[in-house]
């Protein structure tokens, strides 16, 4: 077996589910998506490894600095801004797609959590569903023809995520959980490090996991007939749904559903899901 790339290395240790779902892609696209989600990685962990917002933003602008370079073929010299670029001229993925996925990570750095369900929806919109818009472009497809698919598999997706998130986010001291859902809860988004050792979360579960099912709902029946060569950019969605009935077997705990992984039946779920050809 060929050894994996610097980039497919990263997306299989830090966002096994892409990873997963890009094994289904035809071999000759394979590198490019994992150029393309090491990139999202490298955009998505900025805040989380910087000591203040500034230098996260600077970070942001070395991006939007490469983007011209990464169009053109002449890249820094960057473990994943080399491939990208390959990806991205391959691919024909226009300078303004890589722009408002990198502005859409601008309010990570305001360590500021979304206001409501509504605004979370958007930011997820804006990230998860943006990323499936390039892997569209990347596996020679038209985003346009998937409009409504791509909206409500990258938000239904981005939800179980969060919910799942949330032991990691409360232990880090920064969370992105709706701030309305978490004053109902009687916490307080911007002081997770004062949250109780083992806080009851239901009450921001509960709506998450709702809104959650009702995209992925959306997303199924807007994925019916989907060509088998698009599969694979919405593959992650067979996976939230798989979690979310997970989630809902223990209460809509996270930690509880954390404490039992999965294992053999994620594989399984995305293998099935290919056969079938649908998300």
């Amino acid at each position: 077996m060929a050894e994996l790339s610097y980039c497919a290395r990263q997306v299989r240790d830090f966002d096994n589910d892409r990873f997963l779902a890009t094994l289904f892609a035809d071999e000759a696209v394979r590198e490019d998506m994992f150029a393309l989600y090491a990139f999202n990685l490298e955009l998505a962990k900025i805040r989380e490894t910087v000591s203040e917002p500034m230098i996260g933003r600077m970070r942001l602008q070395f991006w939007r600095d490469a983007v011209p370079g990464l169009i053109s073929g002449e890249p820094p010299s960057h473990a994943v801004a080399e491939p990208l670029s390959v990806c991205v001229r391959r691919a024909g993925i226009p300078a303004e797609e890589l722009n408002a996925l990198i502005d859409a990570r601008e309010t990570d750095m305001d360590d500021i959590p979304p206001r409501d369900l509504s605004a979370l929806e958007d930011y997820a919109e804006k990230t998860s569903s943006s990323v499936m818009t390039l892997a569209l472009r990347v596996l020679g497809e038209e985003p346009g023809r998937y409009r409504d698919l791509l909206r409500a598999a990258g938000i239904g997706t981005a939800l179980v995520g969060l919910v799942r998130a949330i032991p990691y986010q409360a232990s880090t001291g920064r969370v992105t959980l709706p701030a309305d859902l978490c004053q109902k809860a009687g916490l307080d988004p911007s002081q997770p490090h004062q949250w109780p050792r083992n806080p009851d979360v239901s009450s921001i579960t509960g709506p998450l996991m709702m809104a959650a099912e009702r995209h992925v709902r959306a997303a199924e029946q807007a994925g019916k007939g989907i060509g088998r060569r698009a599969l694979p950019a919405f593959l992650p969605l067979s996976l939230a749904a798989l979690y979310l009935k997970d989630l809902r077997k223990h209460d809509g705990d996270p930690g509880r559903h954390a404490a039992r992984p999965l294992g053999v039946k994620r594989q399984l779920t995305v293998f099935w899901r290919s056969l079938q050809g649908r998300v």
